[in-house]
């Protein structure tokens, strides 16, 4: 994936964050201002409850007024403390769920006077002071509740983990959808079947018409003068270097013509350069060549090899009657080299037309480097060359010297 779309998903992963974080504050704020709000209408009626159960009991210190409230307490699961005070007499009922919530005093005695003092968490709790009635003047109502716990905080953070999954899931489907374009992009465009084919050749009136491959009938070629015929068995294809073939793959192999290879390379590195990616190059060389060329089973045999272990079957050409090319997009020369290896030793582990052959290729790779493809084409020629000097049946990647590079010169290295 190129670096535009790595951007807006880098920008799209931030909004998301912030609308998840402001969110979950406001929703985390909404919820405690609106129990904030109900424990005062909640704190307004207990004390009227006080009231009228000191009424009805005689007093507030009775064992019937303490039965009764402890009924209301317990009916309200964020009540956490209820103390009934009197300026004058000091405590005269309390009831809490903790004695940490009562920081002073540590002991209720009957002759402690004084204002309570509580231990509040101002985050998640609210102390609600109200009076008990007119005709109880000094008596005076404590409550401390719960505005924000855990019960409170489940909901949000449930909702938080849908809004994730369901980023998780639009970013998947569209990463899937950004790689199925790249993948349609990089397939080569399909010529038409019918009208001229164009050539690599160029004059000032523009693109010209390839020419016609030139078949020789069989029978002896004629002789010039002075000079012996020599008879031949099988028609010879020929064209000329700058043709292209009328069909877009061999029927000898099934691969794409070598005509193909120039066109389709330079596309690639152009690719590569414009997203900072990688390509590479690989020119493949049977060791032993075939000493019939009318019968390339052979070649034909491990043509098919390469198909099946390369699967963008339009990105590997024919070189030659004993070679094959094979652009290897979006791999360093490490990684080419690993799985040209992997060739090499499928290869070698069967009998083709009752005989083990052996491989030698050579590989160049773009390398964060500006190179055009004449030059990437050039470096994989000269990899294979160094295989098969040194023996054949191995794989040589070619890495170019950053300094010499500089000064337009490489240097192979096994």
């Amino acid at each position: 994936m190129d670096k535009r779309f790595s951007w807006v998903f880098l920008v799209a992963s931030g909004a998301f964050f912030f609308f998840i974080v402001g969110l979950t504050g406001y929703r985390i704020e909404d919820t405690r201002r609106h129990h904030a709000a109900s424990s005062h209408e909640s704190a307004t009626a207990l004390a009227a409850r006080v009231h009228s159960l000191a009424d009805t009991t005689g007093s507030i210190q009775s064992p019937l007024f303490a039965n009764a409230m402890r009924d209301v307490f317990d009916a309200e699961p964020r009540l956490l403390l209820m103390c009934v005070r009197s300026e004058r007499d000091g405590i005269l009922y309390l009831l809490t769920r903790s004695r940490s919530y009562l920081a002073e005093p540590s002991t209720v005695t009957p002759d402690w006077r004084g204002t309570p003092t509580y231990q509040v968490n101002r985050g998640s709790e609210i102390l609600v002071t109200a009076g008990v009635g007119s005709d109880m003047p000094g008596v005076t109502l404590d409550a401390l509740y719960v505005v924000m716990g855990r019960e409170d905080l489940y909901p949000v953070l449930r909702d938080d983990l849908y809004f994730f999954l369901a980023f998780l899931l639009v970013v998947g489907v569209t990463i899937l959808i950004v790689m199925s374009i790249e993948d349609q992009e990089l397939s080569p465009a399909r010529p038409a079947a019918q009208g001229p084919i164009l050539s690599g050749g160029q004059d000032r009136g523009g693109w010209r018409p390839a020419p016609e491959p030139v078949l020789r009938p069989p029978g002896p070629v004629p002789a010039a003068a002075g000079t012996v015929a020599v008879p031949t068995e099988a028609p010879t294809r020929v064209t000329s270097p700058s043709a292209a073939p009328p069909t877009l793959s061999s029927p000898r192999s099934g691969l794409a013509w070598a005509e193909y290879l120039d066109p389709r390379l330079e596309t690639e590195v152009e690719r590569a350069s414009s997203s900072d990616g990688e390509v590479s190059l690989a020119r493949i060389r049977i060791d032993e060549p075939f000493a019939d060329a009318r019968f390339p089973l052979a070649y034909a045999e491990i043509a098919g090899i390469l198909a099946q272990t390369f699967p963008l079957h339009d990105l590997l050409f024919e070189a030659g009657d004993d070679g094959y090319s094979v652009i290897l997009p979006e791999a360093d020369v490490d990684s080419a080299v690993r799985m040209l290896d992997e060739l090499r030793v499928k290869v070698s582990a069967r009998e083709i037309e009752g005989r083990i052959r052996t491989l030698s290729a050579g590989v160049s790779s773009r390398g964060g480097r500006l190179i055009e493809s004449p030059l990437l084409k050039e470096e994989a020629q000269v990899a294979l060359a160094k295989a098969e000097r040194e023996g054949g049946n191995q794989v040589v990647g070619f890495r170019a010297d950053a300094a010499r590079f500089r000064q337009k010169m490489v240097v192979p290295t096994g």
